[in-house]
């Protein structure tokens, strides 16, 4: 904690209420912001030249012993308006000093916490890309490491003091949480604080306990008492094998998983929470005509919650992957939703993003260019939907094969929805055609398609940090629901 002590540095003690300026009356129309935040109208705020010349707080990771120095320095332009930028370099010329103060053209955040999220994952992204192939030495590695486990414990401690965030103050209990831990980080990314993490693989559990730091962690929700337990949001990532098209379709009476959705149901019922989120697969709404979920909606009625559902694909949060997923929103009876719409889902907007976003540099392929062959002309511009432009073969028979796995997409476009178990030429990830060679995603190549933040890490195993990508909740999505929240849950007796 002394070095987090150290690292934060506050220039003014800042009252976002109180920025105003009888010269901030003319809007500046080049300052970006997020889609539910209003144009900022602080042009005193800036030099002639665009930039905040003293930023109202900053937090450090020196560069002590030739390592990598990391800066983000965060501004409040007014009440829920926060930018935040960084600067990076080392001592070393492979990573030379590079940055940028908050300035005019620097997206607008409602939260300070938020914005410095915001840099730490642009400067964490920089800094890997600008390495390049050095990253993966062990040297290097060890120097963003470092840097890592500092951004991960303080973005923690930012939270934990920043009152602007939405959810601040806020419980959550996660159940069957993952590796990645999608709800966890979504909604802690707001305030939140997990009091209860589920999980039984302990693989996943380690890397959960790493990212998200939740209060406790227990192993096996088969164990757990519910009627012992109180948040203000529980999540639940139903296991989506027994629904997806990719299983044996047999829901809720597949018998290997039939316990675990027993005991799933069972927790929803008996846990003491404000709200329910519950993920799965797609499939879940309408397997064997809608009856699997009239069983899941049915139990949160009759446990005191209105109860609604809509399918969300997380390539309308902002990430270059096609992955549908059913989300179960269960408010608790008395909490001051809208009288007609209830709680109101979070809006998609058009995929902006493709998996050429994501890709970290100098990666070999590893699909020789006799195993594949094209079927469609590869395009040259970002598109905003998946693009299969050729086939794979199977290894053992030499074939070409027109299934999940040996379809090959193009960088331009979206990403196939990850999974936690699919074979092919690409396990989990899928096959792309990037600068006309082939290969699947890398483990951090697969965190971001999830909309992992950057300063988290994953298994250092890529078996199981591709598993855990697959098995996860897309981050933006899990934190566009949570903010719905906020008003409903800030009004709560």
């Amino acid at each position: 904690m002394a070095l987090l002590a150290m690292a934060f540095v506050r220039r003014s003690e800042v009252n976002a209420q109180s920025v105003s300026h009888p010269r901030a009356a003319k809007r500046n129309s080049s300052l970006k912001k997020s889609p539910d935040v209003a144009p900022a109208s602080v042009p005193w705020h800036f030099n002639a030249r665009g930039v905040v010349e003293t930023p109202d707080f900053a937090m450090n990771h020196p560069a002590a012993g030739g390592g990598i120095r990391l800066t983000i320095q965060a501004h409040c332009l007014g009440d829920r308006q926060w930018i935040a930028e960084p600067i990076w370099g080392c001592l070393c010329g492979h990573l030379p000093h590079d940055g940028l103060q908050p300035h005019t053209g620097s997206i607008v955040y409602q939260s300070r916490s938020e914005a410095v999220e915001h840099g730490l994952d642009t400067g964490l992204g920089k800094i890997r890309q600008q390495l390049g192939a050095l990253a993966k030495t062990p040297e290097w590695r060890q120097k963003v490491q470092a840097v890592e486990t500092w951004a991960t414990e303080a973005i923690v401690q930012s939270r934990e003091n920043d009152e602007t965030l939405i959810l601040h103050g806020t419980t959550v209990i996660d159940l069957c949480s993952g590796g990645l831990g999608g709800f966890g980080l979504g909604l802690a990314s707001l305030g939140a604080e997990v009091v209860l993490a589920c999980e039984i693989d302990p693989e996943a559990r380690r890397v959960y306990q790493r990212n998200v730091k939740p209060r406790d962690i227990h192993h096996d929700l088969c164990t757990l008492d519910g009627t012992k337990l109180k948040c203000d949001i529980l999540t639940l990532g139903l296991l989506c094998q027994a629904f997806s098209t990719a299983g044996k379709h047999q829901g809720l009476a597949d018998p290997v998983r039939n316990d675990v959705y027993r005991h799933s149901l069972r927790l929803a019922g008996e846990i003491d929470a404000k709200v329910v989120i519950i993920e799965c697969a797609r499939q879940l709404l309408t397997h064997d005509g809608g009856a699997d979920a009239e069983v899941v909606l049915n139990t949160l009625m009759r446990a005191g919650y209105r109860v609604q559902h809509r399918t969300l694909n997380a390539s309308g949060f902002g990430l270059a992957q096609s992955r549908e997923r059913s989300f179960i929103v269960a408010t608790r009876l008395g909490l001051p939703v809208d009288d007609i719409m209830g709680y109101v889902f979070p809006t998609e907007q058009a995929p902006t993003a493709c998996v050429e976003d994501i890709l970290e540099h100098n990666v070999p392929h590893s699909i020789a260019d006799d195993q594949f062959v094209l079927h469609r002309v590869v395009p040259t511009e970002r598109q905003s939907s998946l693009i299969e432009v050729g086939l794979l073969k199977t290894v053992k028979t030499q074939r070409l094969l027109d299934a999940q796995g040996y379809r090959l997409y193009s960088a331009k476009g979206l990403g196939a929805a990850l999974t936690a178990t699919g074979g092919g030429r690409a396990t989990c990830t899928g096959v792309y055609l990037v600068n006309g060679k082939a290969r699947g995603l890398t483990p951090r190549e697969a965190s971001r398609m999830q909309g992992m933040p950057e300063w988290a890490s994953h298994h250092q195993t890529t078996s199981h940090a591709l598993k855990h990508a697959g098995n996860a909740v897309a981050v933006p999505v899990a934190r566009e629901l949570g903010r719905q929240l906020g008003n409903i849950l800030s009004r709560r007796s």
